[in-house]
């Protein structure tokens, strides 16, 4: 009489639940994502201040581009200052002597700090490692043009420049 063949026990699987490891295709995925985070997020992270001077750069520019508005919709002068003092910052203001509905008288300076819209005066200081490195002061006139010229401010690298001409902020 033949002998019956042993056959191998049957694969048993665990219980759901309780399956161990990774599959080598979920590990792969994993690490992909890793090296594409790596490569756009660590450049940005190791540049330092980065994020905050490009902030501040950005701040800096509507700052100019409100007073620029705000001379065309009051008729008056309007300063921006974006100023080296300190770390450095920038602020919005228009002449001694004016008031929400009338300019100030021609030859007073620009003391009055002009409201930010959010509430407080429309200025800031730059922090956080940012560095203003090269100031510029423009005065905006009734049709929104810098009075004198533009110019290029400096802030940790970033330039931000007034054309002359236009008054245009970029």
């Amino acid at each position: 009489m033949p002998v019956p063949l042993a056959l191998p026990p049957p694969r048993t699987r665990p219980a759901p639940g309780r399956w161990r490891g990774f599959t080598l295709l979920e590990l792969v995925i994993v690490l992909v994502l890793l090296g594409a985070l790596a490569a756009i997020a660590l450049p940005r992270i190791l540049e330092g201040g980065g994020f905050r001077s490009a902030a501040f750069t950005e701040q800096a520019a509507a700052a100019l581009r409100y007073g620029q508005r705000l001379a065309v919709a009051s008729g008056c002068e309007i300063q921006v200052q974006i100023h080296t003092s300190g770390s450095g910052g920038f602020s919005v203001r228009r002449r001694a002597g004016g008031s929400d509905n009338a300019c100030g008288p021609a030859g007073e300076p620009f003391t009055v700090p002009i409201p930010s819209p959010g509430g407080g005066d429309f200025s800031a200081e730059a922090s956080g490692g940012v560095q203003v490195s090269q100031g510029l002061t423009v005065v905006f006139n009734a049709q929104g043009l810098p009075v004198g010229g533009g110019g290029t401010a400096l802030i940790s690298g970033r330039s931000l420049t007034v054309d002359g001409e236009t008054g245009f902020v970029h």
